[in-house]
Formats: C-alpha cells, structure tokens, sequence
C-alpha cells in the first residue's frame, strides 16, 4: 500500500469514528416522552378513596363499587381555571367544579396548590348509577369561561356526548394483576386523551372547536401527570375514565 493510500485509509477511518461519536452523543441527550412529560406537567391528578376515617390514594384504573367513596386532588403547575363535567352512566350530566354558574361560580385555581373535586365541603362524592364509565371531562384555562347553563336532567335523558368506549361496555378485571395481588383493575380506566371526533356536554359544547385535546401522559406514583402536547394551548381539555359495577 502506498503513503497516499494509507493516509486515506486513517482519513476515512477517522471520519467513521467522528460521525459514530456524534450519533452516540444525540442518542444520550435526547429526551424520551416520560422526561419531556415530567419537565412540562400542566397538572398532576390522583385519586383517593375513603374508608371510613381513613383517606388513602388508589389507582386510577382500578374497578369501584357502588357505595365507595371517592374524590379527586388535581394540582395545577399554573394559575388558571377548572372546569368538571361528569357524564354518568344513567346518561346524565353534573357539575362537579365549580358547582355554581354565573356570578356565583368560583372556579380559579392557584398554581402548586392542591384543589379537590367536587366542589363541596371535602370533596367526596359516592360512587353509584349503572355498571360501566363514567366520562369526567376536565378542562384548564388561562383565563374563566362563560358556560351555559346546564340542561334540565332525567333519568331518561339521551347522553349529552358520546363515551370514549362503546355504550354499555362493563369493566373487566386485568386476569393477571386480579391473580397477582386480587385488585380488580381494568386498563381502559383512568385518565385519557379526548379524540378530535369526540363530541362534549352540552355545557362545554362551545368551547369544542377550539380546545386543544392533544395530551401526554406520564406516571407520577399513584397519579398521572398531564401535559399539553406540543401543539396545544389553553384552554386544554381530557377525560377521565372511572369504572365501576353495581
């Protein structure tokens, strides 16, 4: 091999081991979705459940019963507003944040304060109504909103928006996590994106068209944290899956 031939062959090699260095290097500091997620959480929300005079956080996907007693505690990274729908499985819709409209309703949220849902007294509420989902719509904004009124309700009203999962679709136990600890968990609860085709309550009807949905999630403990996806902006609206039999 010549002296050329050689000082090409390093050259080339060289170059190699320059673009392997800087392919390394953008791998090591490129953040995955979970640390983008915890970096830019709008909102942390867990679940807790009362038993008695004891208040423990449980899963947010675990399946409830009728009678059990629960509540939400959401915790903002922002100043702002909440609002709470929650569309039960009789097909009715109520108030959970703020419980008052108009004049009367206070509904701000101050940020890294912890703030419970409903809106009444210490925040329970229990659970009942038919088996299946209840969808909990929640939405943040930088600024109040002025919402209808809400509808007149009965027991036979026809759902004001449709459910993530398909109408009268029961929970169902995660086999393996049942036989592993005897927690009757489905995965399909807890806190979810609302998709673009998605319809909302009446109440939050006018805001449909121009609140962002795009959400990421990541765990925090027993929570979820909420993130705004890079092309949201306020105000931001998701649900929340809870299942429960009878």
């Amino acid at each position: 091999m010549t002296d050329g031939s050689k000082i090409n062959a390093r050259f080339r090699s060289a170059i190699r081991i320059a673009l392997i260095s800087i392919f390394l290097l953008s791998i090591s500091v490129v953040p995955t979705s979970t640390q983008a997620a915890d970096q830019g959480a709008l909102m942390t929300m867990h679940l807790e459940k009362r038993e008695g005079s004891v208040t423990k956080t449980v899963a947010q996907n675990k399946v409830f019963r009728n009678g059990d007693v629960l509540r939400f505690r959401l915790t903002s990274k922002i100043a702002g507003y909440l609002y709470v729908l929650d569309h039960g499985t009789t097909g009715t819709t109520t108030a959970l944040f703020p419980i008052a409209s108009g004049a009367a309703a206070n509904n701000s949220i101050a940020a890294d304060v912890s703030t419970l849902v409903p809106a009444t007294g210490d925040g329970w509420f229990e659970v009942s109504g038919p088996s299946g989902f209840d969808v909990i719509y929640i939405m943040v904004s930088d600024r109040p909103i002025n919402l209808p009124p809400a509808a007149p309700q009965t027991g036979t009203q026809a759902p004001a928006g449709t459910a993530p999962l398909p109408p009268g679709l029961l929970p169902r136990c995660n086999d393996a996590i049942f036989k592993a600890r005897g927690d009757c968990v489905d995965p399909s609860a807890g806190v979810a994106p609302l998709s673009p085709d998605s319809p909302v309550p009446r109440e939050l009807a006018p805001l449909a068209k121009t609140a962002a949905r795009d959400i990421i999630l990541s765990e925090e403990g027993d929570g979820t944290a909420v993130k705004a996806g890079l092309s949201a902006k306020l105000p931001l609206i998701y649900t929340f899956r809870l299942a429960h039999l009878e």
